[in-house]
């Protein structure tokens, strides 16, 4: 080899050697620095949710929420909502509610449970109505970060009955993955964004809701195992409880002054009753807090003020005291 080629083969040795050491040293400042957010951000990446199934799995006692926008906080800053004032009361709790939670994701949770080991004291399932109507945009839906960790465990029938998206970052999948395996800034980078700026909603005001916006959204059709939403709630309160991790569940608060033309109505109240039943068939606690809150309470629909969040704490806080798992 000529002095030509070997000065051009050291220049890219050094360069792939400070290349490393650089991605190494981010590596290691990220896994040390990076924030327990309280709550996964909106747009979560599946090394977040394995960092954090990570520390759940590594606190003893600890109790794991699972649910949708109403136990993550819409609109609020992470230190108002319920699950971060049982926190600050004493309470080992790890939030993995988020945005477009449904019971397809809690089954999608379970399953990643059982293969990573993940072992919770209990399991917190918030049980909303609304996200069981086939018209709710995220029905059938995995989120991309979630989809990511359980797409091993997933059955051909799950593959068919649900949308599992691909996370990609929009490179080819194959060095998409590698990067992510590499290279911690870019696996993370949705939450570090996150962690740097707002990621809460919390910036404008909430338009003031209207009954009219909600028409629709409750599906009034007697709920049976053919709904998704039923059938992946029952399986995922399977699932963990052939894995000895106990079940709380209770019905979301719902602003019946609001909407009181659209679910005050025997087919709604009868739905309830039916997820009741399936719940306590599993071996479930529930506790039915659909009627439970003041309209004063909620930003909208289901979604709570700051007021209503500390009234879901001082509840949780009671369920939990009752199962002595406080």
């Amino acid at each position: 080899m000529t002095a030509r080629p070997l000065r051009v083969a050291a220049v890219i040795a050094t360069v792939l050697a400070v290349t490393l050491a650089i991605v190494a040293a981010q590596n290691a400042a990220i896994a040390t620095l990076m924030p327990h957010l309280g709550r996964l951000t909106t747009d979560f990446s599946p090394a977040f949710l394995r960092r954090e199934l990570d520390t759940a799995t590594a606190r003893p006692r600890n109790v794991v929420f699972l649910g949708d926008s109403v136990l993550w906080g819409y609109r609020l800053p992470v230190e108002q909502t319920a699950v971060s004032i049982l926190a600050a009361h004493g309470c080992v709790c790890t939030n993995l509610a988020f945005k477009s939670g449904n019971p397809p994701n809690d089954y999608a949770l379970a399953r990643v449970f059982r293969a990573r080991g993940v072992r919770p004291r209990a399991v917190i399932v918030e049980v909303n109505q609304k996200v069981l109507s086939a018209a709710d945009p995220e029905y059938r839906t995995l989120h991309p970060a979630v989809a990511a960790l359980a797409s091993p465990y997933l059955t051909g029938a799950d593959r068919a009955a649900l949308d599992v998206p691909a996370a990609s970052g929009g490179l080819p999948r194959g060095l998409d993955g590698a990067l992510e395996r590499a290279w911690l800034l870019y696996a993370m980078r949705p939450d570090i964004r996150a962690a740097l700026y707002h990621d809460d909603d919390t910036d404008a005001p909430a338009p003031p809701a209207t009954a009219a916006q909600y028409e629709g959204s409750y599906d009034l059709s007697p709920l049976t195992a053919r709904n998704t939403g039923v059938r992946y709630l029952d399986s995922s309160v399977a699932a963990l409880r052939a894995d000895g991790i106990p079940v709380i569940a209770f019905l979301t608060p719902t602003n019946h002054t609001l909407l009181r033309d659209y679910i005050d109505s025997p087919a709604y109240a009868a739905n309830g009753a039916f997820l009741r039943r399936l719940l306590e068939r599993r071996g479930a606690r529930v506790a039915d807090w659909d009627r439970a809150f003041p309209a004063r309470e909620f930003i909208d629909n289901d979604h709570l003020t700051a007021a209503g969040q500390r009234h879901l704490a001082a509840l949780l806080e009671r369920l939990l005291h009752e199962a002595r798992l406080e």
